[in-house]
């Protein structure tokens, strides 16, 4: 699902991820492609967050206030069902500092295992839009510096080229040499699907598991 508006990837990360959970739990019970339901471009959920200030043009948005969002909106629009909206329950963010432990390599494999497809929240440089597993399914997008110097020095350089905090769909991984990667679903491209790329986990600033 392609972005409507230029910074409202959070919305469209969302509203694909709870789809997707809900197409993978309709389908281990179901059987494969018997999920029908599509859920359709954000467009009240992006009036919705602008009205209460959520989503700010040219900023974007919170991931979890726009999950809150949804909640409160009783769902995500869909088409193919009885009913008009696939409901989100419950949602939590993982982060590398929380006080449980946080995110490892080992803890991000777990979640995606037991409750991907996931949100995650990375921060990106414009190089980042050249990577492209359809077509190099080997290069991994390792960032332009994780610390908060390294990310204001990125900003004022390549603020006008599309550096910043950026939401997409996390949903496969592999290891590869003791490093793990994680397969994410963007939201640039209608027709190229995404695209789908590859990136080094340390990436994510935080993951945010759905359940619905």
């Amino acid at each position: 699902m392609k972005q409507p508006m230029p910074d409202t990837c959070a919305l469209v990360a969302c509203t694909v991820c709870v789809e997707a959970v809900h197409r993978l739990e309709h389908e281990k019970v179901h059987g494969e492609g018997t999920f029908k339901c599509m859920a359709t471009t954000p467009y009240k959920l992006l009036i919705e967050c602008l009205r209460d200030r959520i989503w700010i043009p040219r900023k974007g948005a919170n991931v979890g206030a726009v999950l809150a969002k949804i909640q409160q909106m009783g769902g995500v629009a869909i088409t193919g069902a009885p009913t008009p909206t696939l409901p989100l329950h419950s949602w939590k963010e993982h982060r590398w500092d929380d006080s449980d432990g946080g995110l490892s390599p080992e803890r991000a494999a777990a979640l995606l295992d037991s409750h991907g497809p996931c949100v995650g929240v990375l921060w990106v440089c414009p190089w980042y839009f050249e990577f492209d597993a359809g077509i190099d399914d080997v290069l991994v997008y390792r960032g332009c510096g994780r610390s908060e110097v390294d990310r204001r020095e990125s900003w004022d350089l390549y603020r006008s080229e599309g550096v910043g905090s950026h939401a997409v769909v996390c949903f496969a991984y592999r290891f590869c040499g003791g490093q793990m990667h994680v397969l994410v679903r963007d939201n640039h491209s209608a027709v190229a699907n995404g695209p789908q790329r590859w990136i080094d986990v340390e990436e994510l600033d935080t993951l945010y598991t759905l359940s619905v």
